[in-house]
């Protein structure tokens, strides 16, 4: 079967496959100029969808700095890592909701009836530390002098080749996104999907960088960075106006 072997600076994360017949997803997501990217610069998740099982499957995600190297290697195995969720695929979306709602309580409100100093301590110093990032950030952007700004981007190379630099200034987003569907019927066959695309939110413009080709074997390296010279997407398009 198809599956994605994932690693983060050289460390294994996980081989993930959802068998001959589903659709399996990795999205790599380089976020800038929004409070979550205070904490953290992107993430990588890895999802599927096993249709003979009509189960949703969730591996481990991984939170990303500047500097991190995340490593995609498409292979044709026998055994994959077992997944940290399973869900029934044909689970009602309003019951989905409910269900992350009372795990979300229960996670937070079993901790705080058990020992209530402890957890508002930590809600302290996780204030405390965002608080401090901010400052950080406010005070390194003050200190830069002109011209000498580089921006966050996305280095991503297929096979040790350079496929692009992608980045938004300022305020959006850049998303990678892997994804094999495998067939449902016999005349169908399966394919790969592999695009590099994102937002600039200050222009609210889709963006699109790249759409290679994968094939079994190959190997992916999305690396993020600080780059003054990034690549100017191959299509940009406004989103259309609501009715």
């Amino acid at each position: 079967m198809i599956t994605f072997r994932v690693s983060v600076n050289g460390t294994k994360v996980c081989t993930a496959g959802v068998g001959p017949t589903g659709v399996l997803t990795i999205m790599v997501r380089r976020v800038a100029g929004s409070p979550e990217a205070l904490l953290r610069d992107g993430d990588v998740s890895i999802c599927g969808l096993a249709s003979d099982r009509q189960e949703f499957l969730v591996w481990p995600s991984r939170a990303l700095r500047v500097g991190d190297e995340i490593g995609i290697e498409v292979l044709d195995a026998d055994t994959v890592d077992p997944p940290l969720k399973r869900t029934p695929s044909a689970e009602s979306y309003r019951a989905t909701l409910l269900r992350q709602v009372r795990t979300a309580l229960g996670a937070f409100a079993g901790p705080m009836l058990r020992d209530p100093r402890r957890q508002l301590a930590t809600i302290s110093r996780s204030a405390r530390d965002l608080l401090s990032r901010t400052a950080t950030a406010m005070a390194r952007r003050a200190l830069r002098p002109p011209g000498a700004r580089a921006e966050r981007a996305v280095l991503v190379e297929l096979n040790s080749r350079r496929v692009c630099v992608a980045g938004v200034p300022r305020r959006g987003h850049v998303m990678s996104l892997i994804t094999w569907a495998g067939p449902t019927r016999s005349d169908v066959p399966s394919h790969f999907w592999f695009s590099v695309g994102g937002r600039d939110y200050r222009t609210d413009e889709c963006l699109d960088w790249s759409r290679p080709a994968l094939a079994v074997g190959d190997h992916l390296s999305i690396r993020f960075a600080r780059s003054r010279e990034q690549d100017a997407p191959a299509r940009r398009r406004g989103r259309p106006l609501a009715r």
